[in-house]
C-alpha cells in the first residue's frame, strides 16, 4: 500500500469520530501536497500540529498581556514609517521577511524546539508528543491538547494543565478532540469520548463533558452523554452566559448544541452542521452548514439573536483563532481559486487531461466581523497558524518554501508589519 493510502485510510478513520466534513482525508492530502511540507498539512488541515525540530506553533491566548506598540515599527520593507495611526492601507500589501525590522517575541503562548513562550516567560515543554491540538493560556498557566507519540491519534491525547514553572497536571487522558477556554481564562471545558460502544451517524456512544478551574484543574462540573445524544460534546467556545457551544464526535454533524453546567442540561441550538470557531468573548461564532447542505459557506452569526450577519467566501479558511481578541475582526487564509485547484488535481488523479499549472496563492485577510468588509490583506505570504495579541496585531506563520524556513510575523491593521520571532530551520523526518 502507497505512503499516500494509509495515510488516506487513516484519515478517513479519524473523520469519522471528528467534525469537520465529509473527505476530509482527501481535502488535507490536497492540502499537503499544495504545501509540500509536513508542517502546511499540520497549520491547514486543523486537525494536529506537528511538532519537530524547528517547529513554531502559535495559539490563542485569552489573557494575554498588552502587545508591543507598533508606533514603533517601520513598514514592511523596514523604512521609517510616517505616523497613520490604525488607518488600513488602501490595498494589498507585501511582507519581505529579510528585510522586517526585528520587534518583541509574541506575547501569546507559540512553541519552538522545547520551549513553550509567552512573551517573557519560557517553559521547557518536553514529553512523550508528537503534536497538538490545542494550546491558550489560562490562569493556571497553559492548557495543552497534546497527542501521544505511538498511539493512534483518534484516542491517543492528552489534556493537561502546563502551570508557569513546568509542573504538569493531566486532565484527562482518551479520545479528546478540543478544549474550549472562557473569555477571562477560569474555566476549561471538553469531552471525552467513549468508543467502545457506538450511537447514530458512527459516533461513540458515550461521552463526558467536563469543566474544570483553570487555576487548579479541579472538574468543577461534568455530565455523562448517552445513547443518541452519546456523541454530543466536542466543546468549542463558552457564550457570555456561560453556555457551552458543543460540536458532535462525527463526520456527519446533525446541528450544535448548548451545554449549561450549572442547570446540567444539553440542549439544540442550531442547524448549523459545525462550529469552526467561536470569539473570545461568545457573541459571534462562525458555523458551518451541513454536509447535505446546497451552500456549505460557513456563516458568521450573532450568538446573542442567531442573526447570520455575512456567509464566509468558499475560498476562505477559517481557522480556531481566527477571532481578535474583541471579537472586532476575523482573519482567514484567502486562497482564490481554490475549488478550481480542487477540480485541476481530481482531474489528475483520474488521469483526465488538464492544462496548466496548479498555482494557488496564499494570502491573510482580515475582515470586519460584523460586517465582512475587508480592512488589511497581506499578500501571497503562504501563512501557517494565525492568531491575534491583546492590543488587535496580528500574529502568523510565514513559510518560505524554498529555504525550509518559518518565521513568526506580526502586523498592525494599519499594514505595518515587523519579525515577532527569527526565522528557523524546519527539520522533518521524514520526505515532505
Amino acid at each position: 500500500m502507497m505512503l499516500e493510502d494509509q495515510m488516506r485510510d487513516a484519515l478517513d478513520d479519524l473523520a469519522l469520530r471528528v467534525p469537520p466534513r465529509a473527505g476530509l482525508a482527501d481535502t488535507v492530502l490536497r492540502e499537503a501536497r499544495r504545501r509540500r511540507a509536513k508542517v502546511r498539512l499540520a497549520t491547514a488541515g486543523s486537525t494536529v500540529v506537528a511538532v519537530a525540530a524547528g517547529t513554531m506553533f502559535v495559539v490563542a491566548d485569552p489573557l494575554a498581556t498588552d502587545g508591543p506598540d507598533l508606533d514603533t515599527v517601520g513598514p514592511a520593507a523596514g523604512e521609517p514609517a510616517e505616523d497613520q495611526g490604525q488607518d488600513a492601507p488602501a490595498g494589498p500589501i507585501t511582507v519581505d521577511v529579510d528585510q522586517l525590522p526585528a520587534g518583541p517575541a509574541p506575547s501569546v503562548p507559540w512553541y519552538a524546539d522545547g520551549v513553550l513562550h509567552s512573551g517573557d516567560v519560557e517553559v521547557p515543554l518536553e514529553g512523550d508528543f508528537s503534536g497538538f491540538r490545542a494550546l491558550s493560556e489560562v490562569a493556571g498557566g497553559f492548557v495543552v491538547l497534546f497527542v501521544e507519540s505511538g498511539v493512534d491519534n483518534t484516542d491517543g491525547n492528552q489534556l493537561a494543565l502546563i502551570s508557569r514553572d513546568g509542573q504538569r497536571t493531566v486532565l484527562d487522558d482518551g479520545a479528546v478532540y478540543d478544549v474550549a477556554v472562557s473569555g477571562d481564562g477560569t474555566m476549561i471545558a471538553w469531552a471525552v469520548h467513549d468508543w467502545a460502544t457506538h450511537g447514530p451517524g458512527d459516533g461513540p456512544g458515550r461521552t463526558l463533558l467536563r469543566v474544570a478551574d483553570a487555576r487548579t484543574g479541579d472538574v468543577v462540573y461534568e455530565r455523562e452523554q448517552t445513547g443518541a445524544e452519546g456523541s454530543v460534546g466536542v466543546a468549542k467556545g463558552f457564550l457570555p452566559d456561560g453556555r457551552i457551544v458543543l460540536d458532535k464526535a462525527t463526520n456527519a454533524p446533525g446541528g450544535i448544541f448548548l451545554w449549561d453546567p450549572a442547570a446540567d442540561t444539553v440542549t439544540p441550538w442550531t442547524d448549523y452542521g459545525f462550529t469552526n470557531t467561536v470569539a473570545p468573548g461568545g457573541e459571534l461564532a462562525v458555523l458551518t452548514p451541513p454536509n447535505e447542505a446546497a451552500d456549505t459557506a460557513p456563516g458568521v452569526v450573532d450568538t446573542l439573536t442567531g442573526e447570520l450577519l455575512w456567509t464566509v467566501s468558499p475560498d476562505h479558511y477559517v481557522g480556531t483563532q481566527a477571532f481578535s481578541s474583541d471579537g472586532r475582526h476575523l482573519a482567514v487564509i484567502a486562497a482564490p481559486g481554490l475549488p478550481g485547484a480542487e477540480e485541476f488535481e481530481d482531474a489528475e488523479r483520474i488521469g483526465a487531461g488538464v492544462d496548466g499549472e496548479l498555482d494557488v496563492p496564499r494570502s491573510v485577510v482580515v475582515l470586519d466581523a460584523r460586517s465582512g468588509e475587508p480592512v488589511l490583506t497581506v499578500a501571497d505570504t503562504g501563512p501557517g497558524n494565525i492568531t491575534w495579541e491583546s492590543d488587535g496585531s496580528l500574529v502568523f506563520e510565514v513559510w518560505d518554501e524554498a529555504s525550509a524556513t518559518h518565521s513568526l510575523v506580526r502586523c498592525s491593521l494599519d499594514g505595518r508589519c515587523e519579525l515577532a520571532a527569527a526565522t528557523g530551520q524546519v527539520v522533518w523526518g521524514g520526505t515532505p
